[in-house]
């Protein structure tokens, strides 16, 4: 959908593990979706509405346009929006945390409170939905159905909070939607997979997946790609639920249905750490690697199966091939952090223990840990020495920035003088217009 409708612009969407029906853009093409919008969408397109009118947000600069609105009525609300262009820049993987504990609320109001921006998020939106194949009538359906959720209710759901619903914008999307010819759409397996899995392992509770009961008999009344979708969600609770015998006899039906599943791979690395003989799966996942080398599901689930096999010559080998080309992954750091404590390369555990840290934005605790593996360089590692020397000036200067911008907003800080740079870093700072 990113792609279509002359959608030029590189998109990264994100979850995030919150109940609440919500989703939101930022800067740089950040898309965040709550597991609970993916819970109470009831089919692909109601998703997909919610997914495109944020990624017109994005394409018509929504955010720059209200931030420069906004830069004489709240400078300090500015020199937080700077902020966190500084923070995509240095992690942008840090942008989900930041955005989620403060940032991500008042941007999103900011956007969606401005009316013309919404009307023209609504109808760009609409074109981008209905261009990228899915129903342009489920804009107005999901709206609807939001309106009947809170019609009783004292509480407001958050995305309604930062996206206000008024009777007009409904009617404007039934309208808009009736240019297009309505046809019949079905939903992908992978939606039908996803929206089985956040059910299974994000809304329901241990309590409530002890009992299957209810899920069987939902199985029983359906078929085709619904029903898989609903024996998927069976077979993670199984697995959640430690019942492995059941579980691997559902788990080897599926597999026939839909061999080579991304889905059912990442199931099966599930179930071969949970029965306790890791190294089961290590075959199918190296088989799988070799069809899709650097695939994330592939590649993660590899790793995590090899350290659970002891085999962390292999884990520490996929993952920094994989951090070659995704340097900025938390997950894959993280993970390769422990492979080299496991496997008690503590020099190589220091440094990416470091970086792990800078992904973070936490520079104090890099710098510390970038230090404990200076200590332990020879004569024989002045490259590495070189190259952490580097990192640690990298994230003084990122301290530096991000010190700045917690200082009261002004120009002089948004522009820095060029003697405050002695030399060149990977940080820029851009006006946004």
């Amino acid at each position: 959908m990113a792609k279509s409708n002359d959608v030029n612009f590189p998109f990264t969407f994100f979850g995030v593990n919150n109940s609440q029906i919500n989703a939101f853009a930022f800067y740089g093409g950040y898309i965040g979706i709550h597991t609970g919008l993916i819970a109470k969408s009831e089919n692909e397109s109601q998703l997909a509405s919610v997914l495109a009118h944020e990624i017109a947000h994005v394409t018509q600069r929504h955010l720059a346009r209200s931030k420069e609105a906004a830069t004489n009525r709240a400078p300090l609300t500015l020199a937080g929006i700077v902020g966190s262009i500084i923070l995509a820049a240095v992690s942008p993987q840090l942008v989900m945390a930041s955005m989620m504990a403060t940032s991500a609320g008042t941007q999103q109001a900011m956007i969606n409170y401005t009316r013309g921006n919404e009307q023209e998020a609504d109808r760009i939106g609409m074109n981008i939905l209905a261009n990228s194949g899915y129903d342009p009538y489920a804009a107005a359906e999901f709206f609807t159905k939001l309106q009947e959720q809170v019609r009783y209710k004292s509480s407001i759901p958050a995305f309604l909070v930062t996206h206000p619903l008024p009777d007009s914008r409904v009617t404007d999307a039934r309208l808009r939607a009736q240019q297009y010819e309505k046809k019949f759409y079905t939903d992908s397996l992978d939606f039908l997979l996803v929206k089985a899995r956040v059910d299974a392992r994000y809304v329901k509770s241990q309590a409530d997946n002890s009992d299957t009961t209810n899920l069987v008999d939902r199985i029983k009344k359906t078929s085709g790609n619904k029903r898989f979708a609903l024996e998927y969600q069976l077979l993670l609770t199984l697995v959640d639920n430690k019942k492995i015998d059941k579980a691997f006899s559902l788990w080897e039906k599926l597999n026939e249905y839909a061999p080579g599943n991304l889905f059912l791979l990442d199931t099966y690395s599930d179930l071969a750490i949970a029965a306790e003989t890791p190294e089961v799966a290590l075959d199918a996942l190296a088989k799988a690697y070799k069809n899709k080398p650097n695939n994330y599901v592939v590649t993660l689930n590899y790793a995590n199966v090899a350290l659970e096999a002891k085999q962390y010559g292999k884990a520490i080998e996929l993952l920094e091939y994989f951090l070659l080309k995704k340097p900025k992954d938390l997950l894959a750091t993280q993970m390769l952090v422990d492979a080299y404590k496991d496997a008690k390369n503590m020099a190589k555990y220091n440094i990416t223990k470091g970086e792990l840290y800078a992904l973070m934005a936490r520079y104090n605790e890099a710098i510390t840990f970038l230090d404990r593996a200076l200590a332990m360089m020879g004569k024989s590692d002045k490259a590495e020495v070189s190259r952490i020397q580097a990192l640690k000036y990298q994230y003084r200067e990122r301290q530096r920035y991000i010190k700045i911008l917690k200082e009261p907003f002004n120009d002089r800080h948004y522009f820095p003088q060029p003697k405050m740079l002695k030399k060149p870093t990977d940080i820029r700072v851009t006006k946004v217009e």
